[in-house]
């Protein structure tokens, strides 16, 4: 959504919303955090891993840049938008290849081989692709721009996998030290990760609400957001265990058949039944609380998203760790049960409230496009209305300019869509006293629909 743009364009000195200051208390709060834990794991804990946390804070600087450079892009000249989005995009990259390298060269691959490393993150790349591709698409009336899905991603891959990493390293060793193996034992395992994991990639979803609240707009983003950020750490994961576990079975000549194993399990079934699930409801409370109107009740909604991550975590570790997968002939079997009855009814859950919030977006937009057609301002058209509240008819109607003018026509239908659902949606949170932009924004939001109406006609 460009209200954030156009508010800035438009009152270019107005002051910085208080959530700017909280979104950086959090970051310098995580990066202490993170010196620190990794400080204490080379000085108490294994000296490889001790490097890797150390090395690994440049991997999550070169996100953070990459992140500002993004996020400024949006509200930068057109001329210069293009060039900061390059830098950005190889900014993240350059922070996830450095980040892999990390966690397979130093950890991993002197045992596997780096040539194995490269084919598991490799075939690691297009499930995690196709997966964000359609998170993006299940939000059928505004599209997140596919910078800030990428970002997400990035976030969940480094920033969230570093937390993790360090943190649970300092947590086992204290568990190792302390407590007896047995039923005890496991459950601090299970709930190192849950509880670990689940903060981890929800500070990474909160981070980016504070800085980018004008994309978070109801409980439809929060959840692709989310989702986007738990798809991203899965894809790590996946990484590091297939690389992992191949090492260790090597010897038995049966390493690729566990690394194939973890990656069926990881990036193909519970591609979308494991970490996308848990951060969703995180990102799904976050999106509630953008819409709610007093603090408390936006503090108890991020809370509450929490609490149910953690738990939908928990709940696979503690079965994993109490009942161990056995490797029979029904492991397949197995595991695709344990799948279906452990995350499926959190991953139905998440898809309710996905449709309910679906439900709520529609009959809302359809109702500020009636409403800005009956304004007269030249930006909906009264004809317009049932063609912009269909996603389809939109689409039809692009497929028709398409074959009448051509692939230029058709992209600037396209926008001039966009535009038009960016307005009803800034209309949408202004009359719910949910924004913090001026109201200048919507002006320029409608002179932009209206430029875009005169470019296609011409």
């Amino acid at each position: 959504m460009s209200a954030l743009t156009t508010a800035r364009r438009a009152n270019p000195r107005a002051r910085r919303p208080a959530r700017y200051a909280v979104a950086v208390a959090i970051a310098v709060a995580l990066s202490l955090v993170l010196v620190a834990s990794s400080i204490l794991n080379y000085v108490y804990l294994d000296t490889v891993a001790g490097r890797t946390s150390l090395y690994g804070l440049l991997a999550v600087a070169l996100i953070a840049m990459g992140t500002f450079i993004g996020v400024r892009a949006a509200a930068r000249d057109p001329a210069v938008r293009r060039r900061d989005f390059i830098r950005a995009a190889v900014l993240l990259g350059l922070a996830a290849l450095l980040w892999l390298l990390l966690i397979d060269v130093f950890i991993f691959t002197g045992a596997a081989g780096p040539q194995v490393a490269t084919v598991c993150a490799l075939a690691c790349l297009p499930t995690t692709a196709f997966g964000l591709w359609v998170i993006r698409r299940i939000d059928r009336n505004e599209k997140e721009p596919w910078r800030l899905v990428l970002v997400a991603a990035a976030w969940g891959a480094v920033v969230a996998t570093s937390l993790v990493i360090w943190a649970e390293s300092l947590w086992q060793d204290i568990a190792i030290r302390t407590l007896v193996p047995g039923p005890g034992f496991d459950v601090s395992t299970a709930f190192s990760a849950g509880i670990l994991e689940e903060l981890a990639k929800g500070s990474a979803v909160v981070l980016l609400f504070l800085v980018m609240r004008n994309e978070f707009d109801d409980v439809v983003d929060g959840v692709v957001y989310g989702a986007a950020v738990g798809l991203g750490f899965n894809f790590m994961e996946s990484v590091a265990y297939m690389t992992n576990l191949y090492a260790i079975f090597a010897p038995d000549h049966v390493g690729g058949y566990a690394a194939g194993f973890q990656w069926y399990a990881r990036q193909v079934l519970g591609l979308f039944f494991g970490h996308a699930t848990y951060t969703a409801f995180v990102g799904a409370g976050v999106g509630i609380a953008r819409q709610l109107p007093t603090t408390r009740k936006k503090l108890i909604a991020i809370a509450a998203g929490f609490i149910v991550a953690i738990a939908a975590h928990f709940s696979w570790d503690a079965w994993i760790n109490l009942f161990p997968i056995v490797q029979n002939n029904f492991l397949i079997l197995e595991i695709h049960l344990r799948t279906l009855i452990m995350t499926g009814p959190f991953t139905a859950a998440v898809v309710a409230l996905l449709l309910l919030g679906l439900h709520i977006e529609s009959q809302a937009l359809a109702d500020q496009f009636r409403k800005e057609a009956a304004l007269g301002s030249g930006a909906i058209m009264p004809e317009e209305v049932p063609i912009l509240v269909s996603p389809w008819r939109r689409f039809q109607q692009r497929l028709r300019v398409l074959g009448r003018g051509g692939l230029r026509a058709y992209i600037r239908l396209a926008r001039l869509q966009s535009a038009q659902v960016d307005l009803a949606m800034e209309r949408w949170h202004r009359e719910r006293q949910e924004v913090d932009t001026p109201l200048e924004a919507e002006q320029e939001l409608r002179s932009q629909v209206i430029s875009l109406r005169k470019q296609l006609a011409a």
